[in-house]
């Protein structure tokens, strides 16, 4: 999997121009993983993991852009585990 993220400029600027970046990462599949492979997976991939839906619920989190990071959706199994269920974002 690839997400691109993309960023415009300040909304200052006086003109209209626009500075856009966009960065690419690959992003190994983790979605049905539960919570702890997919920070191993991740981990190997020199991504860090970080879940900021739980049980459908947002979870606080820093505005601050990490271009490693991988925003993750987990549910609660009934065995208490965690499982990945949608990669939300990256950064």
């Amino acid at each position: 999997m690839t997400l691109a993220i993309s960023a415009c400029g300040d909304d200052d600027s006086s003109d209209d121009e626009t500075t856009e970046a966009t960065v690419a990462v690959d992003v190994p599949d983790v979605v049905g993983e539960s919570v702890e492979d997919a920070t191993a997976t991740l981990e190997q991939a020199g991504l860090t993991l970080r879940v900021v839906r739980r049980d459908g619920e947002d979870v606080p989190g820093t505005a601050d852009f990490v271009e490693t990071r991988v925003n993750v959706a987990v549910e609660t199994q009934d065995d208490g585990t965690e499982e990945v269920t949608e990669v939300v974002s990256v950064g």
